[in-house]
């Protein structure tokens, strides 16, 4: 059984009050992996549409990458050439309003990270689910013969 591991590096920022609002910045960095079917880009992002003010990409945040997503959507970058915004990074860097909002959003991406690691495990303990004939089952003497050949 492969070893899986994902060490996430959480770094925050002091909140800072300014006239009865509340800043508070967190970065969650993936720090190590271990495990040869996962990478270190975890974190799913949408990039939109150039800001017509600054000119520079609006990209956005959206979960934390499932088992599947890991050959679906690329690292680093979007993908031009798939016509699809969404891309992975190893980080995310959010801002709250609250400290309390912050550390839930740190609680549910620990359980969201947990759930790609034991994910990754469950899509290599495959288990017979059907056996099928085409196109159709042999006769009943040849099922018990084939049987006690395997013995």
């Amino acid at each position: 059984m492969a070893t899986r591991r994902i060490r996430l590096t959480k770094y925050a920022a002091e909140n800072v009050n300014y006239s009865y609002y509340g800043a508070y910045r967190m970065k969650v960095a993936v720090t190590d992996v271990e495990g040869d079917d996962i990478d270190k880009y975890i974190f799913i992002y949408q990039r939109h549409p150039d800001s017509p003010y600054t000119n520079a990409s609006q990209d956005e945040f959206s979960a934390v990458c499932g088992p599947s997503q890991f050959a679906a959507i690329p690292a680093v970058a979007p993908d031009a050439n798939q016509g699809w915004p969404f891309y992975r990074l190893d980080y995310v860097e959010l801002d709250f309003m609250s400290v309390n909002q912050a550390d839930q959003a740190w609680e549910d991406i620990k359980v969201e990270v947990g759930k790609l690691v034991e994910g990754m495990g469950k899509l290599t303990a495959l288990v017979a689910v059907e056996d099928v004939w085409f196109p159709s089952a042999p006769p009943a003497s040849s099922q018990s013969e084939s049987a006690s050949d395997s013995l």
